[in-house]
């Protein structure tokens, strides 16, 4: 891999990382044309105490859309994915308006969706500026971790 390259997707991975501790996400995984990054969180503290986490796993496949096995369903182009099994809502309530739509322009932060977990509502947000192509999965549906959510264009 290229130093340049190799700078670029720590950096991309650190600011993975920073975003998933200010969320309380435990694991995430993004893959993309270019590389894929599956981050484990750990949470090593002890009952009443202040929660410190630290980075368990990182994992980068730079083979990562060279070849695909026949009969795996697959969205072309980059995903965001459900970093935890849940129900999928898009928006905060069922009169609210919806958070994205497709073909919506997104800022770094904004919140995309709520997946729903043990009675616990967790906002998944935009990690950079991107166009939402499509939305994957359908309101107030189950979904599983690791499962494509948004297909998305990097802008």
């Amino acid at each position: 891999m290229a130093p340049n390259k190799e700078i670029e997707i720590t950096e991309k991975v650190k600011s993975l990382y920073e975003v998933m501790q200010e969320e309380k996400v435990e694991e995430l995984e993004i893959k993309s044309p270019e590389f894929n990054v599956h981050i484990k969180r750990k949470n090593n503290s002890k009952p009443q105490q202040t929660r410190i986490a630290r980075v368990e796993e990182v994992s980068i496949d730079e083979s990562y859309g060279e070849s695909k096995a026949e009969g795996t369903p697959s969205v072309s182009g980059e995903t965001i994915k459900s970093p935890i099994t849940g129900v999928f809502y898009r928006s905060p309530s069922p009169t609210s308006p919806m958070f994205v739509n497709e073909g919506d322009v997104v800022d770094t932060g904004k919140t995309l969706c709520i997946i729903e977990a043990m009675k616990v509502m967790n906002e998944i947000k935009a990690t950079e500026k991107v166009r939402v192509v499509s939305i994957l999965v359908e309101n107030g549906k189950s979904i599983n971790s690791g499962q494509d959510l948004f297909s998305i264009e990097k802008l």
